[in-house]
């Protein structure tokens, strides 16, 4: 295994061999950033980053050089009314009315937008490393890699939960979490620049892993089936990325730190998430590593 690279400077431009890929999940964000907290708690500079939802954000940050204690300034203060903006009462009972005929989504994303402005850049172009985010572009039906232009916009879209945001539209196109495509962007890092080793902060979608019919026997069971589906099509397409860059020479590290799952209820256990996939990342990266 290739050992990481020290950078030269944390500001320098310049591709190395080592790049961070943080996978979506749902509301992962909390791990993602206990998870780069040990990288630096290591000295271990990466050289690239690329995300893909809950990612998307640690991997905006970690790009423009947010700071371990700027990032827990952020993630630690979140509250549910910060970014719980649905739309009004009687204009989403409209909705309902026309069977939600042209309805996108429950909350708007404007809140969501006013703390991703939080970021230290809001282009790529300002970012200190190179950087991949991945969204669904919804008009054309396929994924979008954004690697320039307007960094908040992107992460936004990448961050686009479907039916519970509305889709982040940028230059009239859609766009939707980029966790639907794939589990992380591990292909699209690789085309950033010249790689040895991917390290793959990876989040592990809860029903996807496991076996068997248990799902026959809970409620909605319909929509659970369509769920497993869909997480194994986008689990697929994250072994084939891993399984391509293989045979391009370069080495995908998955390290899962097993951290507590979050949801909009829950963001008073993120600082617990946090550590525990401190903890656990520090623990696997020695053992990688030294």
């Amino acid at each position: 295994m290739a050992a990481l690279d020290q950078a030269v400077s944390p500001s320098h431009k310049a591709c190395g061999r080592v790049g961070v890929a943080f996978s979506s999940g749902f509301f992962g964000f909390f791990a993602h950033a206990g998870f780069l907290a040990a990288l630096r708690e290591m000295n271990m500079m990466p050289s690239a980053y690329a995300g893909a939802s809950s990612g998307a954000i640690v991997a905006a940050m970690a790009a423009s050089e947010m700071t371990d204690g700027e990032i827990r300034k952020l993630l630690f203060n979140v509250n549910k009314s910060d970014f719980w903006d649905p739309d009004p009462l009687p204009r989403f009972l409209k909705s309902a009315l026309r069977l939600f005929r042209g309805y996108t989504g429950y909350l708007r994303g404007e809140g969501f937008k006013r703390l991703l402005k939080r970021l230290p850049a809001e282009q790529f172009e300002e970012c200190a490393y190179p950087l991949a985010i991945s969204a669904v572009d919804v008009n054309h039906r396929r994924e979008k890699i954004f690697t320039s232009g307007n960094l908040i916009s992107a992460v936004q879209a990448s961050g686009s939960v479907p039916m519970l945001f509305k889709p982040t539209e940028i230059d009239g196109i859609f766009y939707l979490d980029g966790g639907i495509s794939g589990k992380a962007p591990v292909e699209a890092l690789a085309d950033l620049c010249a790689l040895d080793t991917i390290l793959i902060h990876f989040i592990a979608s809860g029903n996807v892993r496991e076996s068997g019919t248990d799902f026959m026997r809970k409620k909605f069971t319909p929509w659970r089936m369509q769920h497993i589906a869909i997480n194994t099509a986008r689990m697929e397409d994250y072994e084939r990325q891993k399984r391509v860059v293989a045979l391009r020479g370069v080495e995908a590290v998955e390290i899962n730190t097993h951290a507590p799952s979050l949801g909009p209820n829950s963001l008073d256990k993120g600082p617990e998430a946090y550590e525990a996939a401190r903890r656990s990342a520090l623990e696997q990266l020695t053992h990688l590593f030294l």
